[in-house]
């Protein structure tokens, strides 16, 4: 047993070298299979595992490194393209594509092959499925992609930017999409502000934090007194409405969902503005401030009126 623990430990690190040297490959690429690497150092700690089998279910036995996997595949595709938004269920079938993988590896005891003609071309076609099909036709063509370079913005940047007096803040407070480090969070917090966060890619373990797609999370209606969003979720939404849409509907929907969930005279700070929304807003429900912190980028602010 203590040998199956140790190769999975030695697999862990394997899987990550194995996933940043394929970073920039195109999994939608036509000949995906023909371009993918495979690292003699993660080749050799799948084989390790292997050989080191007990008789125990996979499942109870490697689930977690199944798990893991799927996460930092999630990790990079993201720095890819920040506007994917697999649902849970999408999560489970990447999770099951993995699964999967190891018991033909099981059955077959052939690691090179599996892994190309079994797992990459599987992952290829659930990456296909969230993205629209105009982007499909133009990723067939293309051997390698970039990578988005993330900075998460200071919480005294997050404030001037949104123009957002911190004395005058209704609690509680929800940032949606607050970062891996949620420094705008505990930023609030420190000053005593009953804050919290969420999302798809904390690295930091708070109970105040919440790790989760703002899709999977229960807004409840009447309970914020202020929501915050830099450059997350109405980023996504515009992308949606330019670009998507596919996922408009949803995003639409939560939109609404998030509005509903401000208390009397509660007030959500976003940026970038959402000008095809909030003209259309009931004005007798919601007050629209706008204000433009330079040539592009504008930034908004909704207050739900007292009732």
């Amino acid at each position: 047993m203590n040998d199956s623990y140790d190769a999975l430990g030695s697999l862990e690190a394997s899987i990550k070298q194995q996933l940043d040297v394929n970073r920039s490959k195109n999994l939608l690429y036509e000949n995906s299979t023909q371009i993918m690497r495979m690292e003699p150092g993660f080749l050799a700690a799948l084989e390790e595992l292997l050989n080191s089998r007990t008789s125990e279910p996979a499942e109870d036995v490697y689930g977690g490194i199944i798990s893991f996997a799927a996460r930092e595949l999630l990790k990079r595709l993201y720095s890819i393209n920040p506007y994917l938004q697999p649902g849970q269920a999408q999560v489970e079938n990447l999770e099951q594509i993995y699964r999967q993988t190891w018991q033909v590896m099981i059955r077959t005891g052939n690691i090179k092959t599996t892994l190309a003609e079994f797992h990459y071309p599987a992952l290829s076609k659930w990456l296909a499925d969230l993205y629209p099909e105009e982007f499909q036709e133009v990723l067939k063509y293309s051997a390698a992609v970039g990578q988005v370079t993330y900075g998460e913005y200071s919480a005294e940047l997050q404030l001037e930017l949104l123009g957002i007096d911190t004395a005058q803040l209704r609690q509680p407070v929800l940032d949606i999409g607050c970062g891996a480090h949620a420094s705008l969070t505990g930023y609030l917090r420190a000053l005593g502000i009953e804050a919290y966060g969420i999302d798809r890619q904390l690295e930091t373990d708070e109970p105040y934090l919440h790790q989760l797609n703002w899709f999977d999370f229960n807004f409840e209606a009447g309970k914020w007194g202020t929501l915050i969003s830099n450059m997350g979720f109405t980023n996504h939404l515009n992308y949606a409405y330019l670009h998507d849409h596919s996922q408009l509907e949803r995003y639409l929907l939560k939109m609404k969902e998030i509005l509903e969930s401000l208390s009397a005279g509660g007030c959500f700070y976003y940026a970038p503005g959402l000008p095809f929304i909030e003209d259309r807003l009931s004005t007798g429900s919601y007050q629209v401030q706008r204000a433009r912190r330079s040539y592009d980028v504008l930034v908004g602010k909704i207050i739900r009126k007292e009732w």
